[in-house]
């Protein structure tokens, strides 16, 4: 929690706390009156650590995630699904709701005029036409029913004039393959059909699973994309990965795994089943129109524990977990892009499309505002009589060390009688330990990037750069940010002799003529930038002559260092065994691993991969490469590009072929291959013999970042 004595409590905010409590009668009015119609619901919360461990693997090793937990993938995903919410150019169109199963957990009957739709055929063309005209240009269509193949006859027409019309338009078509053989599928290749989705119905039994695998199999002859799109049912999490084994083997490029749904009717099927609706059911409670209806407890989980089977058995086809979550974006992608709000207050953030804001209360308001103010933000916005204030999310993280309590607001935008206005879902308090639920993922990979930049330029040989920034304040300013930022507590007593050890050693120069030799322009501050508020002005330059004079002790060493700041020589000596640098095989992995990166040891230089802040370095570049913010495109010799360096490929290293697959994949091998492995003994090792509180600090915050889960 942040650095204060006093716990910050919620039932200390009045005005938080009633809207608190207003938001929780809401749900649980919601929950109740579904409890009276006979809905069983699972115990609050019941499986969220065991989802939430299997997602903190999945971001380990490598899973793509949209939108928190509502949408991840492996591999490879369709770009219709990236483009089904948050495009205007993206629809999916039905011939009729008539079908040949009657699958207990079919939502078509919540459909409006289901009855209508499914005895007539629909307009489909009038309404492909008002969506053309309508969209600023048509990327993907898609056709469902019911079972489309019922109307083979419709079906190829409705292709055929998408092509016509759209002959850029990437075209789909689901069904559960029945009435599909070559001549059918030949036809729709030839009708324009680029993705195909089938659905495997495991209840039909064993043997009609063979049979849609084979359809399966053929249709890869004609359609460019063959997918699999499926429910995951609880309790059929075995079945399921004998399915993704085989259809790896047919060769397919991927399958959506859908949350399993209610769709308000028929729930004796579901009771007599054993299952139970999630509780909560939605991450933001609200009036959804998609008709899918509710998830079932535990398949989610089942979904996320397929990805992770895929993964750790190399399956090479996508999987995706589409949640319903994700599917109800579309509704609020829709409301909240008609209308633009104050984007210093508010974020529309990609992939999820509520509008946030962050909010304080009560006493919080003043020192909040004062926070922000002092570090240049005016934007804000009170609201409640003065008792609430909002102000962009992004900031929230500079409010850390304050005794402040921050919510995180959920909007969308209705249409009134006097025209759109702004209604707020919830508010969920941030504790900090999650503090990047304000984040999108791209700014999460940036602070980590941020923070292992940070402590590969403490721990290389200092510079003129570090000497100022420790003698002005900035340095431990910066660490706390970044600690913060993470989402992570400062360590108690973190940076303890910091702000005043410059000054110390100003007077152990006067005493010792070695130690003060060369030094001049004592207490000059211009020189080094100006000291922090409260803080007294010290020497940079003598600071630097100190903090050289201790690197050098504690890791280069007259013959040894104190600690070895090399991964080979520092493991070997936890195994009681000779390391010699370069020859050893921890430090041979780091450079083939490196060079894997498409990087290698800088030029004019013979220093090893695998000192500290070299593995700093490259968690940085990996970091960066996920953020999107590094580019494979950088030649090797650009001066600008510092670490892709002599020795390198002739080539950058393009995402997919990077150690894993991706630069998360790679980010997360590596830490756990190496960086959890050494460093958090190395910082210990190192904290416990440095003089300098600089190097306490700088292995305080490594152990911190080496040892969390998320970093």
């Amino acid at each position: 929690m942040p650095i204060e004595d006093e716990p910050i409590r919620i039932e200390d905010r009045p005005t938080l706390a009633a809207w608190l409590a207003e938001y929780a009668s809401i749900e649980n009015d919601y929950i109740a009156a579904l409890q009276a119609e006979g809905i069983v619901f699972e115990d609050r919360d019941e499986h969220a650590d065991a989802t939430a461990q299997v997602v903190c693997r999945l971001h380990e090793k490598g899973a793509h995630f949209r939108s928190g937990t509502a949408s991840v993938y492996v591999n490879w995903v369709s770009s219709a699904c990236e483009a089904c919410a948050g495009c205007d150019g993206s629809m999916t169109f039905f011939l009729s709701l008539r079908c040949n199963k009657n699958c207990y957990f079919c939502f078509n009957p919540n459909q409006q005029d289901y009855n209508l739709h499914v005895k007539t055929p629909d307009e489909w063309k009038a309404e492909f036409d008002e969506f053309a005209r309508t969209s600023s240009g048509v990327t993907h269509v898609g056709l469902t029913g019911g079972e489309p193949l019922l109307h083979p006859r419709e079906a190829l027409d409705f292709l055929a004039y998408v092509r016509e019309r759209c002959p850029q338009a990437h075209t789909r078509l689901y069904t559960a393959g029945d009435l599909l053989d070559d001549d059918l599928l030949r036809r729709l290749a030839d009708a324009g059909l680029a993705e195909i989705r089938f659905s495997i119905k495991l209840d039909d039994g064993q043997e009609a699973v063979r049979g849609t695998l084979a359809k399966i199999a053929r249709a890869k002859e004609f359609i460019a994309d063959v997918m699999v799109e499926m429910p995951v049912i609880p309790g059929t999490e075995d079945v399921m990965r004998e399915v993704l084994a085989s259809l790896d083997r047919i060769g397919i490029a991927g399958i959506n795994l859908l949350e399993f749904c209610f769709p308000l009717n028929r729930w004796d099927e579901f009771e007599r089943r054993g299952f139970k609706v999630k509780n909560p059911p939605f991450n933001v409670l609200y009036d959804y129109g998609y008709a899918g209806g509710l998830p079932v407890a535990q398949s989610e989980l089942g979904c996320l524990e397929l990805m992770e089977y895929a993964l750790d058995a190399g399956l090479g086809l996508g999987v995706h977990y589409c949640s319903l979550d994700n599917k109800n974006r579309d509704q609020i992608y829709q409301q909240n892009t008609a209308v633009q709000l104050d984007p210093d207050i508010y974020e529309l953030l990609p992939n999820e499309y509520f509008y946030h804001t962050a909010k304080v209360f009560d006493q919080d308001v003043a020192v909040a505002k004062r926070v922000l103010e002092s570090n240049g933000l005016s934007a804000s916005c009170l609201e409640e009589g003065g008792a609430c204030l909002a102000f962009h999310p992004r900031h929230a993280h500079l409010l850390f060390s304050s005794p402040v309590k921050v919510a995180l607001s959920y909007n969308v935008v209705e249409s009134g009688a006097e025209g759109p206005c702004v209604r707020e879902l919830g508010l969920y308090p941030v504790d900090f330990e999650g503090v990047d639920a304000c984040m999108t993922d791209s700014e999460k990979w940036q602070i980590k990037a941020t923070a292992w930049e940070f402590l590969a330029l403490s721990l290389r040989y200092p510079d003129a750069v570090l000497a100022d920034a420790v003698a002005s304040g900035e340095w431990l300013d910066a660490a706390r940010e970044i600690i913060c930022a993470l989402g992570r507590d400062v360590p108690d007593g973190f940076g303890e002799g910091l702000a005043d050890c410059a000054a110390a050693l100003e007077a152990d120069a006067s005493e010792d003529p070695v130690r003060g030799a060369g030094v001049s322009g004592a207490g000059e501050l211009e020189a080094a930038g100006s000291a922090a508020p409260g803080r007294e002005a010290v020497d940079a330059e003598a600071l630097l002559h100190a903090l050289r004079a201790e690197a050098t002790r504690l890791f280069v060493g007259a013959p040894e260092p104190a600690v070895s700041p090399y991964e080979g020589v520092h493991r070997a000596q936890g195994d009681g065994v000779q390391a010699l640098l370069f020859v050893n095989p921890h430090s041979m992995e780091v450079e083939r691993f490196a060079r894997a990166c498409g990087l290698g040891r800088p030029a004019g230089t013979n220093e090893p991969l695998d000192h500290v802040a070299t593995e700093c370095e490259l968690l940085e570049h990996l970091a960066l490469r996920a953020a999107g913010a590094a580019s494979v495109d950088a030649a090797p010799t650009d001066p600008e590009a510092a670490d892709l360096l002599e020795g390198a490929p002739d080539r950058p290293v393009p995402d997919d072929a990077l150690p894993g697959g991706s630069p998360e994949a790679a980010y997360g091998r590596f830490l756990e291959e190496h960086a959890r492995v050494w460093m958090p003994g190395f910082a210990e090792a190192a904290a416990g013999q440095a003089r300098e509180p600089l190097y306490r600090a700088a292995a305080a915050m490594l152990a911190l970042l080496a040892k969390s889960r998320g970093c």
